[in-house]
């Protein structure tokens, strides 16, 4: 869940869930031997989702996409975990289209930021 929109299963389909962390660190030189490290700062954790919507609602991501555009922070909610998390990127691919303009199946990656536990 994230805000007020829930993924389900059985509603809203979605197949990945892919979580990336940054360390970040400073390189000091040292002449004649390798490198050392640094950790400076916080990590940075990123989190995706992806899935595929077939002959669902046609504007099913529009909730969605309205929420990513206010730009404010949310809740992103899991069985295992709560969340505060920013909407970075939402990509929407539809694809086999009817004669009316609608279309029977829609792929979506949603990238979202972690900025607070």
């Amino acid at each position: 869940m994230i805000g007020d929109f829930k993924f389900e299963i059985n509603d809203t389909n979605f197949e990945k869930l892919k979580k990336s962390l940054n360390i970040r660190f400073s390189a000091h030189q040292r002449l004649g031997n390798f490198d050392t490290y640094q950790k400076s700062g916080k990590h940075e954790e990123n989190l995706e989702i992806a899935g595929t919507l077939i002959v669902k609602s046609q504007k099913q991501l529009k909730e969605f996409e309205t929420m990513a555009k206010g730009g404010e922070p949310l809740t992103f909610v899991t069985d295992s975990s709560i969340k505060t998390i920013l909407i970075f990127n939402v990509e929407a691919e539809q694809e086999s289209f009817l004669k009316d303009g609608k279309f029977l199946r829609q792929s979506y990656k949603i990238v979202l930021q972690v900025v607070g536990e």
